[in-house]
């Protein structure tokens, strides 16, 4: 396993990678001493890995699980509220702990459920995809879509641990392997802060 460390000012977070650590993370969420969880995930990632991240999160605190329909065209205000009124459901209070498991739109909807439910609550990162293994998991941006725009409407929410099991990769679609790949790709063949890019 790998940890890397975002140091931002007075809220570092730690990112954990490695191979198995779906079924580890207790030990990546117990030491925020959360009084309750909530494993928000889709219907496809839900049915391979839902039951194993609740198993593993039941030892830490009371998990609850809620599955989005999934896909861009349901990232809006609407899934946002479903995963509000399961938290207020489930008795969720400023020390409970959203964590998002899957890609990109279930970490970007977790994410800015939890930036407003209570005025902001921690959420932990569980990516499932390369993309957002690589890429939406870091950096806080939370956020959903408008009728008018793609991520109008969200916040700088940054979680509290990234766990990327590089496990979960071996179920992905072809097309969304290739679409992560790009963007390694990408930010590899991209000029460092200060240099000239030749």
């Amino acid at each position: 396993m790998r940890r890397l460390t975002v140091d931002l000012a007075g809220r570092p977070y730690d990112i954990h990678i490695g191979s198995g650590l779906l079924d580890r993370l207790a030990g990546f969420v117990r030491p925020l001493q959360p009084s309750r969880l909530l494993v928000v995930t889709d219907k496809r990632v839900g049915a391979l890995y839902g039951a194993r991240a609740a198993a593993a999160l039941q030892p830490v605190a009371s998990t609850g699980s809620f599955e989005l329909a999934g896909g861009e065209t349901g990232k809006d205000l609407r899934a946002v509220e479903s995963v509000l009124d399961a938290l207020l459901a489930a008795g969720a209070d400023r020390r409970s702990v959203v964590v998002a498991l899957g890609g990109g739109v279930v970490g970007d909807i977790a994410g800015f459920a939890a930036a407003v439910y209570m005025r902001g609550i921690r959420f932990v990162q569980v990516p499932t995809t390369l993309l957002a293994q690589v890429d939406s998991s870091v950096g806080g941006k939370t956020g959903v879509n408008h009728p008018r725009g793609k991520n109008l409407i969200g916040a700088f929410h940054q979680p509290a641990v990234v766990v990327a099991d590089t496990d979960t990769l071996r179920t992905l679609p072809q097309r969304e392997l290739s679409a992560g790949l790009a963007e390694v790709l990408k930010h590899g063949c991209s000029p460092m802060p200060g240099t000239s890019g030749r």
